[in-house]
């Protein structure tokens, strides 16, 4: 039983891959899992370490909403540059597999890390303490830098439907607009009846379920939100923020300050030599 749930997940997801294409529609989800079984297993345990607040290197991350006492945890919890704290996660930003993948599909000749995070959703009956509201990164970014950036969110638990996936709205990328809804504002329907839509566009809405591995990834620019988690379980997640061949770190920022930092923010493709 527990194999054809699996199974069908993976059906999804490659349905998903086949159909979506990062230019054209604004998200893409990867052809098959980017990471192994045994490295979905090390950075999973080495991420929930971190959430907890064991910390290999002696360094804390950047910030941390979890922490040791694991029973206080809220419903939503993330750490950022959890790089700096933990080793075996320093070391899969360097994961060749997803470092070709988002090469690939945003036609990048190099690749930067300017920063990663790890993020965990609890269930709970209704999930409304675990959603997502609807965003461009865009919104954010235009602070921390400038230039061309994409996200590539990595399972690493398996992500069904009632977990709260990555939903996408398809070609928003291309709408030329700037919304100013946000990532905390959990009202759906309200954050979407003050979206203009352009003429000719149309609003659909896209979950990405993912197996444990397995990669979602989008520009800066397009919408995206999640639901909450009414599953039976958590679900774990690694999040790369990446910046484009000539991309620039804003100055005076702190992300800024870790620019030469190569274990914070490496470079994880080139092809511009």
């Amino acid at each position: 039983m527990l194999a054809d749930i699996k199974t069908d997940l993976a059906k999804i997801a490659a349905q998903n891959s086949a159909r979506y294409d990062y230019n054209e529609d604004g998200f893409a989800v990867s052809p098959g899992p980017l990471l192994t079984a045994e490295e979905v297993a090390a950075v999973r345990e080495h991420a929930e370490r971190v959430l907890a607040g064991v910390y290999e290197t002696g360094i804390a991350p950047r910030n941390n909403s979890g922490g040791p006492d694991i029973d206080k945890h809220p419903a939503y919890i993330e750490a950022q540059f959890p790089q700096d704290a933990d080793n075996v996660i320093a070391e899969v930003l360097h994961n060749p597999k997803i470092a070709q993948w988002a090469a690939k599909i945003s036609g990048a000749k190099r690749l930067k890390v300017w920063s990663a995070m790890v993020l965990k959703k609890y269930p709970s009956a209704d999930g409304k303490a675990t959603i997502v509201g609807w965003h461009q990164d865009g919104h954010y970014l235009d602070k921390i830098l400038k230039g061309r950036a994409l996200n590539v969110w990595i399972a690493l638990d398996d992500v069904h439907e009632d977990m709260g996936p990555i939903t996408y709205v398809p070609r928003s990328h291309r709408w030329g607009r700037k919304y100013s809804t946000g990532f905390f504002d959990q009202d759906h329907d309200r954050q979407r009846s003050e979206m203009a839509i352009p003429e000719g566009e149309t609003w659909e809405e896209v979950n990405a379920p993912l197996p444990a591995g397995w990669a979602a990834a989008h520009p800066s620019e397009t919408l995206h939100a999640s639901g909450g988690n009414i599953g039976s379980k958590s679900r774990l997640s690694l999040l790369l923020n990446i910046g484009i061949d000539d991309f620039e770190m804003l100055p005076d920022t702190y992300f800024a300050s870790r620019a030469e930092d190569e274990r914070a923010t490496p470079v994880i493709f080139d092809q511009t030599a």
